[in-house]
């Protein structure tokens, strides 16, 4: 794993904190840490436990990629699987389990290769794998600890992928990250767990309000701290919840490179509300912020392939990266987006606003003496025409 992977992998940590901390119910958030975690390392497969207060850990989420399984968590499949006891009969720790170690050491634990490997008991495992025809063969397991040394669960990867998707053993420059991650876990689900237990002592506990409340305040006060550190650095824009100018200069300059290298198409797609200052001296910026949110939000929402990058450009302006979009097809885009929010109006401080949107579309394969600025240039010389030409318009640079 190259050096501006490893940057992008802690870059994407920064969004997942936040998007962690904004989950309103336990299922959901257990469900995105484990997605989120088997994203960072491209992982096929994984489970998620939770401790118990008998000694145990149960699966809270498992998720197959491969297999098509999707239990626990936000999803219909409730979970049948065993728990794992952290303790033997005999009352000396579990540490047979791949899991059950990794809690009780408090650390990661990795295996390679599942059928090399004597130092667990991985009959469970060989089991399921003879009765579903899947093959477990990489495991990354992390217990997630608070910073009061309280275990709260482990996650556990299975089958690492490569970038041709077969299996092959994890990273081991990925495992800090993961590791990062488990944390970032450990604060949404404490957050969760005491705000939880606020509304259960206002109700219950009137008795014990004021020692509670400090208890929270402390909590609240360095998470809030986190979240003052984590938005300084956020590549969300505050208004419409869409990336921000940053974000698009980082991602337009790795595109470019990427496409100058692969000799493929790259599109830009520049928007301009039409006449917007109108709409905030006709309702008020609070209703113009409202519109201008609601009409990010369509934008990003129709063009949301995995390599689309749809941001904030400035003011009522937008701009779209479209990687391997050619000139005719990125035309065909943003008409459609300019019809589709055409033909829509957009909720305003009570009001229904709507809005018509100019378009400048450049597109190129890169050369060398080729510079990214050219295309920027060429799509806001192509805006700048439809806008000239009576604006609700699509123009494309060079016709």
């Amino acid at each position: 794993m190259n050096s501006t992977s490893i940057s992008n992998a802690y870059q994407r940590l920064i969004e997942i904190g936040l998007a962690l901390s904004g989950e309103e119910n336990t299922e959901s958030l257990l469900d995105s840490i484990l997605r989120e975690a088997k994203s960072l390392a491209n992982a096929d497969a994984g489970s998620l436990y939770l401790k118990t207060d008998t000694d145990s850990l149960r699966f809270a989420i498992v998720l197959n990629d491969s297999l098509n399984i999707c239990q626990g968590g936000v999803s219909s499949e409730p979970i049948s699987l065993p728990e794992v006891p952290l303790k033997n009969p005999d009352g000396s720790p579990n540490m047979a389990n791949i899991v059950s170690r990794s809690a009780i050491e408090g650390k990661t634990l990795r295996i390679d290769n599942v059928y090399e490997t004597t130092e667990f008991d991985l009959t469970g495992t060989r089991r399921f794998d003879s009765l579903t025809g899947y093959r477990s063969t990489s495991f990354l397991s992390l217990p997630m600890i608070t910073r009061n040394g309280t275990l709260l669960g482990v996650l556990q990867l299975l089958n690492a992928l490569d970038d041709n998707g077969e299996v092959t053993c994890f990273d081991p420059a990925i495992q800090p990250v993961i590791e990062a991650m488990a944390s970032l876990a450990c604060v949404a689900l404490q957050n969760r767990h005491l705000l939880d237990e606020q509304v259960r002592l206002k109700i219950e506990l009137e008795d014990e309000v004021t020692n509670r409340t400090r208890e929270l305040e402390t909590a609240l006060s360095e998470l809030s701290e986190a979240h003052t550190t984590l938005k300084e650095v956020t590549t969300i824009d505050p208004v419409t919840g869409i990336r921000n100018r940053q974000y698009f200069d980082q991602m337009y300059d790795q595109e470019w490179r990427r496409a100058l290298r692969q000799q493929y198409d790259v599109s830009l797609l520049l928007l301009d509300i039409d006449h917007f200052k109108k709409v905030n001296d006709t309702y008020g910026h609070l209703a113009g912020d409202a519109c201008l949110k609601a009409v990010a939000q369509e934008i990003n929402g129709m063009l949301n392939r995995p390599s689309d990058v749809v941001a904030r450009y400035g003011g009522e302006e937008f701009v779209v990266i479209l990687p391997y979009v050619s000139a005719n097809n990125a035309r065909h885009l943003a008409e459609q987006v300019r019809e589709k929010l055409a033909r829509q109006s957009y909720p305003g401080e009570g009001h229904k606003i709507n809005v018509t949107v100019s378009i400048g579309v450049a597109s190129i394969v890169p050369e060398e003496q080729d510079r990214p600025r050219d295309l920027l240039s060429r799509s806001d010389e192509a805006l700048y025409r439809a806008k000239s030409e009576g604006r609700n318009k699509v123009c494309v640079y060079g016709e």
